[in-house]
């Protein structure tokens, strides 16, 4: 445990580096989600439970955050490494697959002092773009049910970890939770077929992932029937953009009208960015596969508790003495701290 004065300190520069975050001229250019998603956090008790989050996956491991060199792995805009470096990492990086969130890290960096050890690259986790044994801990929180690959994403972080480092995934798509699992497949053939503004589970939908490959097919094909144009899309669920103007090409040249129609209970990819939309994980399958590419995992229920107070009480209690195979499936989230060995 660090001592309280320097928990202090950490999170009062956490609060510090909030508030030059939004107050800096460069904010009127930050992506729109950005606002929507982390403008909260300059409300001060919303910030802690924010850190208190984080600081909770390192406490789950047994591991400091002081000290260490830290990958976040789908960092989104990248506000956990932010975090991280404000409470004493070594080195905080970001990773992320979205151009436009990584510009607008780019933007907000300005406002941080320039020697604050907070880095951030455009990539893919099946792909890092690191040296090996570089990070004492990675992190992946609400990301790896995002990936493509997530395989190949382990084998990656097996790669970059040093030998004793830790990854560390919180996820709230836990397949182990028959609720969650059937309030997420309703949630699948929302992004796949939905109508544009409509909520579910606190998703909206954007626009379907049908509709966006309608609009894949009607720009590269303006000379398309528009029965021929809808029977591409139909037949082209699960494929990202080139994938689908290649099947377009083959109907061109063969008439060969794709098959990959959607089916209930399939994970749908968004066509745009090429991921998948809230892919559900058994935590204990995956902690096999972890186990196959060389960690030790453990895995653990989570009912949250980064409020502090008798919600973190309920968590400790619910993760502590209810049996592993009951607690697992009761919870909504999961996590896993697999070491390298």
């Amino acid at each position: 445990m660090q001592p309280l004065t320097h928990a202090a300190d950490s999170c009062t520069r956490c609060q510090e580096y909030i508030q030059a975050i939004f107050q800096h001229p460069n904010r009127t250019r930050y992506h729109h989600r950005f606002e929507e998603s982390f403008g909260v956090l300059r409300h001060p008790h919303i910030l802690r439970q924010y850190v208190r989050q984080i600081q909770s996956l390192f406490q789950m491991a047994q591991k400091p955050i002081a000290g260490q060199v830290i990958l976040d792995c789908g960092a989104g805009f990248g506000l956990t490494a932010v975090m991280l470096a404000a409470l004493g990492a070594k080195a905080a990086h970001g990773l992320e697959l979205q151009s436009p969130y990584v510009h607008t890290f780019r933007l907000y960096r300005e406002a941080l002092p320039p020697d604050l050890p907070l880095f951030m690259l455009e990539g893919d986790a099946a792909a890092l773009p690191y040296e090996d044994e570089s990070f004492d801990a990675i992190l992946s929180v609400e990301a790896i049910s995002h990936y493509r690959d997530p395989d190949t994403f382990l084998r990656e972080a097996h790669r970059v970890l040093k030998p004793g480092g830790v990854l560390l995934i919180s996820d709230a798509n836990n397949g182990a939770n028959p609720w969650r699992v059937y309030k997420t497949k309703r949630l699948w053939a929302a992004f796949e077929l939905g109508t544009e503004g409509e909520q579910y589970y606190g998703h909206r939908i954007p626009k379907s992932f049908l509709q966006r490959r309608r609009e894949i097919i009607r720009e590269a094909a303006p000379d398309l029937d528009e029965e021929v144009v809808d029977a591409l899309a139909r037949g082209t669920s699960g494929m990202t953009r080139q994938e689908i103007l290649r099947a377009l090409e083959r109907y061109r040249q063969a008439g060969e009208l794709p098959q990959q129609v959607y089916r209930w209970g399939t994970c749908p990819l968004d066509p745009i960015l090429g991921h998948y939309a809230e892919r559900l994980f058994h935590p204990v399958e995956l902690a096999r596969e972890m186990e196959r590419v060389g960690f030790r995992p453990r895995v653990f229920p989570y009912f949250g508790g980064s409020r502090g107070g008798w919600v973190a009480w309920a968590n400790h209690i619910l993760s502590t003495y209810v049996p592993f195979p009951i607690s697992i499936r009761m919870a909504r989230v999961f996590r896993i701290a697999a070491v390298k060995e």
